[in-house]
């Protein structure tokens, strides 16, 4: 008789099996991760820029400054220099071992999101760029190890009753679309907080948002259902 994994069940449904996926989590471990995206400085070369296809025809642009006789904008990234930050790709799920060897590969850094990306879905994600895409970002600061989609994230979570419950660790989320994850709240009132974010168009940063305008965006608070006080 053939023997059917939890997992292989799991799969077959279609289902998040979570248990399988993840690890123990805290919320101090999930800001550390993500200042550790964050604060990632790692050195650029041309081979890693890529403006146009790569190998398998695949458009991919990456964030880098471009103009050389332009001052650099610090959310980019520059050819020859110590840059801060992973960069943006889109589908990407790097982790800072895995960028750091695409990188001496000569991969391109990074891929930014487009309109074109977002209606083509996987079939745009290029395995000649390295980074991590705003979802993926969020799969590694909870320590999973697939990575998840703005859709498929809430099916992990619960649903917070209002913003002003988030705790470090949270998101806010839109599916389909962009997810932050909360770093702490910067006044009483809990109208700002700041955030951690693999942002469309340069680089995993942090952010000050006022909810009021995420909330009129369209996103929603959620909290990993396996994250730990």
């Amino acid at each position: 008789m053939t023997r059917i994994s939890p997992l292989a069940l799991c799969l077959a449904a279609g289902l998040l099996c979570q248990s399988a996926f993840a690890e123990p989590l805290t919320r101090g471990e999930a800001l550390r991760i993500a200042q550790a995206y964050c604060n990632y400085h790692w050195e650029a070369s041309d081979k890693n820029v890529l403006q146009g296809r790569d190998a398998d025809g695949i458009e991919v642009h990456t964030p880098n400054n471009i103009d050389p006789k332009a001052a650099p904008d610090p959310t980019l990234w520059t050819a020859g220099a110590t840059n801060t930050g992973m960069p943006y790709k889109w589908g990407g799920f790097d982790s800072l071992e895995s960028f750091q060897a695409g990188i001496k590969k000569g991969k391109a850094a990074g891929d930014k999101y487009n309109q074109e990306k977002r209606r083509l879905g996987g079939a745009a994600v290029s395995s000649h760029a390295v980074g991590i895409d705003c979802s993926g970002f969020i799969s590694r600061c909870w320590k999973l190890s697939q990575k998840q989609s703005t859709s498929s994230l809430p099916s992990i979570c619960k649903a917070l009753p209002s913003p002003t419950d988030l705790k470090a660790g949270d998101i806010m989320n839109t599916q389909g679309g962009h997810v932050i994850l909360f770093a702490k709240w910067i006044d009483d009132a809990k109208t700002s907080a700041v955030f951690y974010e693999s942002s469309p168009f340069c680089k995993v940063m942090s952010n000050t948002y006022s909810v009021a305008t995420l909330l009129e965006r369209g996103y929603q608070p959620l909290r990993y259902k396996l994250i730990q006080d």
